[in-house]
């Protein structure tokens, strides 16, 4: 009997969506993931292990001034160095803010990265954030979606400075990002309470 008052409550949930839209607070909640509360990896630390740039030892492997590798959480990352673009293979791997800023800090006390003005230059901060907005496509975005795997490798140049989630997606896919539709489309597919839990038990 329980099972059956369960089922017909999860129905009638699929079926208020369908007619009236996904309930607000759940939109915002997945929204607020997607512009930064990004879920800690579990090969991630929770909080943040960097005090410095030195603490990553940031180095030029062949001493041509293009390919870079640096440790962090006991991991070696490899970075491509290519006029005013840094790559940072596996970059969905480090995910706390303060690190990531010093992660940036420290790529770009080697070599600067100019801003979208091709002006300026880009900051720690604004690379950082770029960096969560990948984390964010890679750890929720299907795994056949086409942005999802480039997300796994951050290019952190002028062109998307200052660029959301959205933006990025719509960009990269020119397909207009709505996440009604993504819940939608998991629940047909049967992955929406997976990713439901995902978001809340992190």
């Amino acid at each position: 009997m329980k099972k059956l008052i369960i089922f017909i409550l999860i129905v009638l949930a699929c079926g208020y969506v369908f007619l009236h839209g996904f309930p607000d607070f759940i939109v915002n909640l997945v929204n607020d993931h997607q512009t930064g509360v990004a879920e800690e990896q579990q090969d991630s630390p929770r909080g943040s292990i960097l005090s410095s740039t030195e603490d990553i030892d940031l180095h030029d492997v062949d001493g041509a001034g293009v390919n870079y590798a640096f440790t962090y959480n006991g991991q070696e990352f490899r970075a491509l160095y290519q006029y005013d673009c840094w790559t940072i293979y596996d970059s969905y791997k480090i995910t706390n803010k303060d690190d990531l800023e010093i992660i940036c800090q420290a790529l770009i006390d080697v070599h600067p990265v100019h801003g979208k003005d091709m002006v300026s230059y880009r900051t720690a901060e604004d690379m950082a954030y770029e960096w969560e907005q990948h984390n964010l496509a890679f750890k929720y975005l299907p795994e056949d979606n086409s942005y999802r795997e480039s997300a796994a490798n951050v290019d952190l140049d002028p062109y998307d400075q200052g660029r959301s989630f959205e933006e990025i997606y719509e960009d990269r896919t020119g397909q207009e990002f709505s996440i009604k539709e993504e819940i939608k489309e998991s629940l047909a597919d049967g992955t929406f309470f997976d990713k439901v839990k995902k978001v809340i038990f992190h």
